[in-house]
């Protein structure tokens, strides 16, 4: 919530919700075996807290949740949430991002700050279309 929407570097989840309020499947770029670790935001300003609170300085940790996850199940997973049973589409693989896997190792950011994320994939998503269809609806 509260990201650019309208923005050259607007995060797929936009691009998809767009998309999937419009009757369109979701475009997944490449075959959709790509891996990211997302977390919610919530969880991100509160590893930013204890990291300010914390005694440790000149430390770095990776924030979050330690789940790897295909951009093909965040599809099926958005669809589910937005109620749609479409089906993704696939397009050609985009050659600016090569990096076919992401995960956080938050093994240090739990152990030192006690960080761990709190909220789930699906519960992420459902939070992000409220706020989505909230600021569509006002502007």
């Amino acid at each position: 919530p509260r990201m650019d929407t309208h923005g050259a570097y607007t995060e797929v989840f936009i691009r998809w919700m767009e998309r999937i309020s419009k009757g369109l499947p979701p475009l997944i770029l490449g075959d959709g075996n790509q891996t990211m670790d997302f977390v919610y935001i919530e969880d991100v300003a509160r590893a930013n807290i204890l990291a300010a609170k914390a005694t440790v300085t000149d430390e770095c940790f990776n924030v979050g949740t330690g789940v790897e996850t295909s951009l093909r199940d965040l599809a099926s997973t958005l669809l589910r949430v937005m109620g749609s049973d479409l089906k993704p589409e696939y397009g050609p693989t985009r050659k600016v991002n090569s990096v076919p896997r992401r995960l956080a190792d938050v093994t240090r950011a739990k152990q030192v700050l006690g960080f761990e994320a709190a909220v789930p994939l699906e519960e992420g998503l459902r939070r992000l279309v409220a706020w989505w269809k909230q600021e569509t609806q006002q502007g």
